[in-house]
């Protein structure tokens, strides 16, 4: 095709027909233009392409990190907040009025129990936002609302998980102290301790432990309730959007 059009323009140079040469040269120049801008416009779609087919990767993604805490809170603080909140009543009640229960080995489990999750931090699953913060291409999810609902969301887990490791009481640490914990046997207790921990249980400086980690338990299920919602609605908007997506 070169040779072609070189062969033209020497024969047109040769016939001494300057005026159409460079008619002809101008032709070709916007021949050429024309042909960058396709080429240019190629290349913009092939991008434009490449970059929506990672927006969806991210926010499936998201979508599965999100399902992934929801289970994990789900496993954790609200399917045993109710009974680490009722193991607390009962130590708060035993410190007030002494009252020793006829089972005490369940009753010393449960106060233990109240103290569950009070040593630690949320490990909520950001991976995924992670890798969007750290590499820029959280600009890749094209949806103004959601990217902005997807960095609040995650401010707000990043926020819990440190006031979570933040705001501990001791409670764990006390009964700890006095009722030996072995996973393998979590209900495991030597009934000649069973006097000093029921004696343990009504020392005033327990009093005020109860009381924190009550005030700890409510605290982070109110905030995970919150954050439960959060999830949802995230959740819910980045499966429209990506059904509308898939409809266009």
């Amino acid at each position: 095709m070169i040779k072609f059009f070189r062969k033209i323009r020497q024969q047109l140079l040769s016939e001494n027909k300057f005026s159409k040469y460079l008619l002809y040269a101008i032709g070709e120049i916007i021949l050429v233009v024309i042909g960058i801008l396709i080429a240019l416009q190629i290349n913009n779609l092939n991008e434009s392409l490449k970059s929506k087919k990672e927006e969806v990767n991210y926010l499936k993604n998201i979508m599965e990190d999100i399902l992934s805490d929801s289970l994990y809170f789900q496993k954790s603080w609200f399917s045993k907040s109710g009974k680490k909140i009722a193991g607390l009543k009962k130590a708060k009640k035993y410190y007030l009025n002494g009252v020793i229960p006829n089972d005490t080995l369940t009753f010393i489990n449960d106060i233990a129990y109240g103290g569950i999750f009070g040593i630690g931090k949320l490990t909520p699953n950001n991976r995924t936002y992670n890798e969007l913060s750290s590499t820029g291409n959280i600009s890749l999810i094209s949806d103004q609302e959601i990217r902005e609902q997807i960095v609040e969301y995650y401010l707000n887990l990043g926020f819990l998980s440190n006031y979570v490791s933040d705001l501990q009481s001791g409670y764990p640490h006390f009964i700890n102290s006095y009722r030996v914990f072995n996973p393998k046997a979590t209900d495991s207790i030597n009934t000649d301790e069973i006097p000093k921990l029921l004696k343990m249980m009504r020392k005033d400086e327990f009093y005020p432990l109860i009381n924190q980690e009550l005030t700890y338990a409510y605290s982070i299920l109110n905030r995970l309730e919150y954050s439960k919602k959060d999830a949802s609605l995230l959740y819910q908007k980045i499966e429209d959007y990506l059904k509308n997506e898939n409809s266009n």
